[in-house]
């Protein structure tokens, strides 16, 4: 055997591999897709949180004002781990 045929299966021996990963459970694609959407999405709402609260901490006061927030709390929220 040389060195190509150990890197590149013959179909037979793909499919055989194929077969066998899949019977031993080893297709994880749908379980790995769902868990990085649960990622993105997670993600996705951390971000959110942090452009509203550096928004907050960019308002004037009576920007502030208009809104029904006091300048302490603005400050104090746009301090907030985004994490939080």
């Amino acid at each position: 055997m040389s060195t190509i045929d150990t890197i590149c299966l013959s179909r037979a021996e793909a499919k055989s591999v194929e077969r066998t990963s899949t019977l031993l459970g080893g297709d994880y694609s749908d379980e790995r897709e769902g868990l990085l959407k649960r990622f993105w999405g997670l993600y996705r709402e951390l971000a959110a949180k942090r452009r509203g609260r550096m928004a907050l901490g960019e308002m004037s006061d009576w920007q502030l004002r208009d809104i029904g927030v006091s300048e302490k709390d603005a400050r104090q929220e746009s301090t907030v781990p985004f994490w939080r």
